[in-house]
């Protein structure tokens, strides 16, 4: 090719409006054109370095592979497949890879030149067609007393309803696959019913409806009026359905039209039928409960009544002109109802179409589906939280052994030191620090939770009041936080450090939303919310509530970031910024103290941030116990099992500081060999409950054999919940949770050893 050839040839290749691309034999690039590279993500040096199937996703690659190695051994020259492709962002899109061999004048394959199409968009429209088709026969199948048959193009019978099967007698397996004519047709109509059906079918023209004298099994009459519509499947195949209603049983007994009357009262699905204009000229009780409106409010008016304005015109245009050809429409809308409340429905509007082909009326079959997708979004966000749960609850038990490690040391560093000793401030830091540190352990099992908190009866005004210097302190000099209590009293059932954790979580989340500077705002009442807003929170009754709301002036945020604001990982935040915990965390603790969120937001005019808590009456306040802060001594022999070496050094100075005698074990195998050899009484086993190849409580069943009379201490990093049920199995024991200091180790060992 010459040179001049070559660069028409390049124009040509870089301007394609699909991707294409010039692979050697080998499977390298050669060449990709400009499209590819814009499809991919990836610049074409990148993509040169790589392989053509490089970006394949995993599933799609076997085929490829196999359809590449028989164009490398000559079975076939080109090729084409659809297949899924990753995107250099990660995200997988649907295309159409046609490839086509090169070959030298010995008929070798020297490369290939592929052809990649995006049907991204395709793929979308064929799904909604097969959702489509799923909902119109869910549809059918609902018409239990209407006789419904579908037919293909050859009239071949591919739907039968059971009201079909009580009108002409044929079980769905005697009727599926037979012809239309040779089922139910009388033989002096066979030919005009065949030429009806085709010539429908091949002009995609509706059949008037009309009455028909049709025969069932046996060759008995069945009168029927009989309508028919054209419909599409998922496949692209043509069928025409035909919806019958049999009026030799209406002309039998005027209780059955009673009867079809109070069905479409009764239905807990709304109706409305309208006239060609869309003029509502019935609906039902289903109706006028979803809605609020009486008949005579609706009676006259169009269905726009209920626009919400969620829905922008050009949807109410697809639907008009889909009903208006003589189509069913199916789908869902947001509609408002009388008290201003949003609902959702599924809908379903089919035109009726008389005699002559005119459509003379409109029927809506609607299903309030509001709280059905409630339940499952409820349900999605309890499986996130369960996961998140999951990672805490790993998380708890090594941090917790690394902490009780760090506190223990400080702790026995500290005893040997006076306050005058310059290193005895530094280690009461660091032992306060790994105290605020086993915190954040029970945060992170409460945002899951996993930890069972420990509310008691507050005044909310109070306990906010006493955070505010330290809340000033987290947001800077150039955001004003303006909390002004107005000395009212607000009582509230509500674990204090999981309120800390709330506010401080919020007051953070407020900070990073203003850019320079602004202002925070906390303000408190008592509320009684709106039965439409307790409805949003399925949980939760009507009642007088403690409203704890938080207001900034920062950005705000778009309806899209609202929907997603409370789930586990979501962040808006730069990468290293945010760890999208804060604001799941806040809910989780929220919901665990009986309470609710709502969220107010929109870009450019800040946020705010409402808490709801039961109020309760304010009980006078009662003095907490005293701890003790000196260790309680002993001389009785305590086995200690622990796995982590530092853990196990840690328990033995503590103890043997206090005058206990220590036997020490790596696991509960040594243990159990310590115990074999040991002939004098051991007073208390003090052990890991998780261990490996044995748990603590397997152990503790062992030892108990050999040493009847001994007692039990458990420990663990683990939450307290999750091994309750496990530490009841041994009798005398008692679990301590780590971290825990020399003080609360020895108290736990008395009350273990002195306990009846």
């Amino acid at each position: 090719m010459s040179h001049g050839q070559d660069q028409s040839y390049r124009a040509f290749f870089d301007n394609q409006a699909v991707g294409m691309v010039e692979v050697s034999a080998d499977g390298k690039y050669q060449r990709v054109n400009r499209h590819w590279c814009e499809m991919s993500g990836y610049s074409e040096d990148e993509m040169l370095k790589s392989d053509f199937s490089a970006l394949t996703y995993s599933e799609d690659l076997p085929m490829e592979i196999s359809l590449d190695r028989e164009l490398t051994n000559g079975k076939r020259n080109s090729y084409r497949m659809e297949k899924r492709y990753i995107r250099k962002s990660g995200e997988l899109f649907w295309a159409e890879l046609s490839v086509s061999g090169l070959y030298d004048e010995e008929g070798t394959l020297t490369g290939m030149i592929g052809i990649i199409v995006d049907i991204g968009e395709r793929k979308k429209a064929e799904q909604s067609l097969t959702e489509s088709e799923a909902k119109f026969r869910s549809l059918l199948d609902r018409l239990e007393r209407i006789p419904v048959q579908g037919y293909d193009a050859e009239r071949r019978v591919v739907y039968w309803n059971n009201a079909s099967t009580a009108a002409y007698g044929y079980l769905p397996e005697e009727a599926l696959g037979r012809k239309l004519e040779d089922l139910i047709i009388p033989q002096a109509m066979r030919e005009d019913v065949i030429y009806a059906v085709e010539d429908s079918m091949a002009r995609g023209i509706q059949i008037p409806s009309g009455e028909l004298m049709l025969c069932g099994k046996g060759g008995r009459d069945v009168p029927v009026y009989s309508s028919h519509l054209l419909h599409t499947s998922a496949s692209g195949v043509k069928e025409m359905y035909c919806v019958d209603i049999d009026l030799s049983k209406l002309r039998e007994t005027e209780e059955q039209r009673r009867l079809l009357s109070q069905a479409i009262e009764q239905t807990g699905e709304m109706i409305i039928i309208t006239d060609p204009q869309g003029t509502i000229e019935y609906v039902n009780d289903a109706f006028t409960h979803v809605t609020g409106f009486s008949r005579a409010e609706v009676l006259g008016q169009k269905p726009s009544i209920l626009k919400s304005g969620e829905q922008n015109e050009g949807f109410y245009y697809n639907l008009w002109k889909t009903i208006t050809a003589g189509n069913v429409w199916t789908g869902r809308m947001i509609n408002r109802s009388k008290n201003d409340g949003l609902f959702i429905e599924e809908s379903s509007i089919s035109p009726v179409i008389d005699a002559s082909g005119e459509i003379i009326h409109y029927v809506a079959t609607k299903r309030d589906i509001t709280d059905q997708l409630r339940t499952e979004e409820e349900y999605r966000q309890a499986q996130k939280m369960e996961a998140v749960g999951q990672l805490a609850g790993g998380i708890a038990h090594d941090f917790n052994n690394m902490l009780s490690i760090i506190l223990g040391q400080t702790e026995l560093a500290l005893k040997r030191l006076s306050p005058e000793n310059p290193l005895y401030v530094r280690l009461a830091e660091i032992k306060n620090a790994a105290s605020r540190s086993a915190s954040l352990t029970q945060q992170l099992l409460g945002f899951a939770r996993k930890q069972p908190g420990h509310p008691r009866v507050v005044d909310l005004s109070q306990e906010v009041s006493s955070m505010v210097q330290m809340l000033r302190q987290l947001i800077g000099e150039n955001i004003e936080l303006d909390w002004n209590p107005d000395g009212g009293n607000y009582g509230a059932f509500i674990d204090p450090g999981h309120l800390s954790q709330i506010l401080t979580n919020l007051i953070l989340n407020a900070r990073d939303a203003i850019s320079g500077s602004g202002t925070i705002g906390i303000a408190i009442d008592s509320s009684v919310p709106k039965e439409s807003s307790i409805r949003e929170h399925a949980s939760f009754c009507p009642g007088t509530y403690v409203k704890l709301s938080l207001t900034d002036d920062g950005q705000g945020m778009t309806r899209e970031t609202l929907a997603k604001v409370f789930d586990p990982f979501f962040s808006t935040k730069d990468v290293g910024k945010g760890t999208g915990l804060g604001l799941p965390m806040v809910l989780g603790l929220v919901q665990q103290n009986d309470g609710f969120i709502s969220v107010d937001s929109s870009p450019g005019e800040g946020t705010s941030f409402h808490l709801y808590f039961p109020q309760v009456p304010l009980d006078d306040p009662q003095p907490g116990p005293v701890e003790a802060d000196d260790s309680q001594r002993g001389m009785e022999t305590i086995l200690v099992v622990e796995d982590e070496a530092s853990v196990l050094a840690l328990l033995e100075t503590m103890l043997a500081e206090n005058g206990y005698r220590v036997l020490s074990a790596r696991g509960p195998f040594e243990a159990q060999a310590l115990v074999d050899n040991y002939e004098e009484t051991i007073d208390l086993l003090l052990t890991d409950i998780v261990m490996p190849k044995m748990s603590g409580v397997e152990l503790c069943a062992v030892l108990t054999r050999a040493q009847p009379g001994i007692r039990t201490l458990f420990m663990s990093g683990y939450p307290k919940e999750n091994l309750q049920l496990q530490v009841e199995k041994c009798q005398s024991a008692r679990l301590l949770n780590k971290p825990f200091t020399s003080c609360q180790l020895t108290r736990a060992i008395r009350e273990t050893l002195d306990s009846e």
